[in-house]
């Protein structure tokens, strides 16, 4: 899972990431060497949360949670230090290695992992190294979604790869956006319409982009397509209104 996402880490940033693939093999290996694998899962799983925490000295950063170098997966490697989604995925990579069965699951508060160890499901938040109990997880999704909003089952089951590479893609693009950093936003957006062609929400999100680049005629083709297939959204009539006002601007040539 994680390499895929390496793959898509390397054609947005532009910078090859070979490297960061032969560290995490790196420090496997290293690890490997100085401990003997436990044989029981419960066992394994000790060594897994000793061997990411402890041993590789990994961390949630609280400071900086929504910033790109908190998900990028070469960032967090260099620094250490991720946020929920990150800090998953090179768990997930650890334990996959430890013969751990490990999942991210649908959770929609943040990215949390299930551990299945013997006839026990434990749930685990990589961001600040704790299980979590159900009743726990309860207060997190309610703090998310609003008091009214109730756990259910279908949200603590597995996320499919695909689907937790477009979380991991959807929440790069909002960390560019918040950061001003339209360019590489972009190209996070084509990543997305390339998985998820046509999808009308990551349309309006291109023409939002484009728009932030002074792209208007595309941009405004991105909105269009949007109200077209979105006729009764909220947001149709706030871009209409916006599309009126991009039509009366001279056009930029890039």
């Amino acid at each position: 899972m994680i390499f895929r996402i390496l793959s898509f880490e390397e054609e947005i940033s532009g910078q090859s990431t070979l490297a960061v693939r032969k560290d995490l093999h790196r420090l496997w290996l290293d690890w490997l060497k100085l401990n003997p694998v436990e044989e029981t899962p419960a066992g394994r799983f000790e060594q897994l949360q000793s061997l990411f925490y402890k041993d590789l000295s990994f961390s949630g950063d609280w400071q900086a949670y929504y910033h790109s170098q908190n998900l990028l997966i070469g960032e967090v490697l260099t620094r250490r230090s991720g946020n929920a989604t990150s800090l998953a995925l090179l768990l997930h990579y650890f334990a996959r290695k430890l013969d751990i069965e490990c999942q991210i699951l649908r959770f929609p508060a943040q990215t949390m992992l299930a551990f299945q160890l013997a006839e026990q499901r434990v749930y685990f938040d990589a961001f600040s190294g704790e299980s979590k109990t159900e009743a726990e997880l309860e207060v997190i999704h309610r703090g998310f979604k609003g008091d009214l909003a109730r756990l259910n089952e279908r949200d603590l089951t597995p996320l499919a790869s695909a689907k937790v590479t477009e979380r991991w893609l959807g929440e790069l693009k909002r960390m560019c956006l918040r950061e001003d950093n339209f360019e590489m936003a972009l190209s996070v957006s084509q990543v997305l319409l390339r998985l998820k062609p046509g999808d009308p929400h990551e349309m309006r999100d291109r023409g939002f982009i484009y728009q932030q680049l002074d792209c208007t005629n595309v941009a405004i083709n991105d909105f269009e397509y949007f109200i077209e297939q979105c006729p009764d959204d909220p947001l149709s009539k706030i871009l209409k209104v916006q599309i009126h006002s991009m039509d009366s601007q001279p056009a930029i040539l890039h």
